[in-house]
């Protein structure tokens, strides 16, 4: 099938099609167009693509900071209304200034990338991972009882400290991850800066404590035995298989 062929325009709100072609193929849609039939189904594909691409980080592939304030706000809001319990996760990776400046910003950039490839894996349909800033990325855990969060927490953790990143020299980097969990609490609607902020100052706690571990404000700090563990991530593992 021949490729469409739509008006350039340089007026304001219209779309320039090259332009949008090219943003989506860099991106990785290698045919934008591909299963569309005819002017009005090609220009609908293009525009849905568009509008997923503006809520995603184009680096990690998550959803983007936008997308990602959005999700919170709206979780907030559900656990209000719907009485269960959700949480917020902020993972920060160890010492990432000085992986940026010992190997360069593109070893910097595959190491991001692990770390995003470790929280898509890690999330169930439900749940919003998102590169927040830099090289801070969040989690939305919503219907997520606190000890089932520090159980993924601790596991995305162990599974961050087993994907290094392949050097040049045939050497590898290996990576670690420090974070923190903010329980999203039903009979207290706390506003999304609220809980950012709660959950960077436990963030920041791992970090002092030594890195490479995770922190929990006092709702969500529960601890649980080693079989209880196994049975809550089993249970996750379920639901976000389904």
């Amino acid at each position: 099938m021949n490729q469409p062929r739509f008006p350039a325009s340089s007026a304001p709100g219209d779309l320039d099609l090259k332009v949008a072609l090219q943003l989506l193929r860099q991106a990785g849609y290698a045919d934008p167009l591909q299963g569309a039939s005819g002017t009005q189904a090609s220009l609908q594909k293009i525009i849905d693509a568009l509008c997923e691409l503006s809520l995603r980080d184009t680096l990690t592939g998550l959803a983007n900071t936008r997308h990602f304030m959005a999700a919170l706000e709206q979780e907030v809001d559900r656990v209000s209304r719907s009485g269960e319990i959700a949480l917020l996760l902020l993972i920060d990776v160890d010492r990432f200034k000085p992986i940026n400046d010992t190997y360069g910003h593109p070893v910097g950039d595959q190491a991001l990338r692990a770390v995003a490839g470790v929280l898509a894996k890690s999330v169930r349909p439900m749940d919003t991972a998102a590169r927040y800033g830099g090289d801070e990325f969040a989690v939305i855990l919503p219907n997520c009882r606190p000890a089932a969060g520090r159980a993924i927490a601790e596991r995305i953790c162990e599974q961050v400290a087993q994907t290094p990143v392949a050097l040049a020299d045939g050497n590898s980097l290996k990576l670690t991850a420090s974070i923190g969990g903010a329980q999203i609490s039903p009979w207290r609607k706390a506003s999304p800066k609220d809980l950012l902020e709660k959950a960077d100052r436990e963030l920041y706690r791992a970090k002092a404590q030594g890195r490479n571990q995770v922190a929990m404000d006092a709702a969500a700090a529960i601890p649980v035995s080693a079989d209880e563990k196994l049975q809550l991530l089993n249970h996750f593992e379920q639901d976000r298989d389904e």
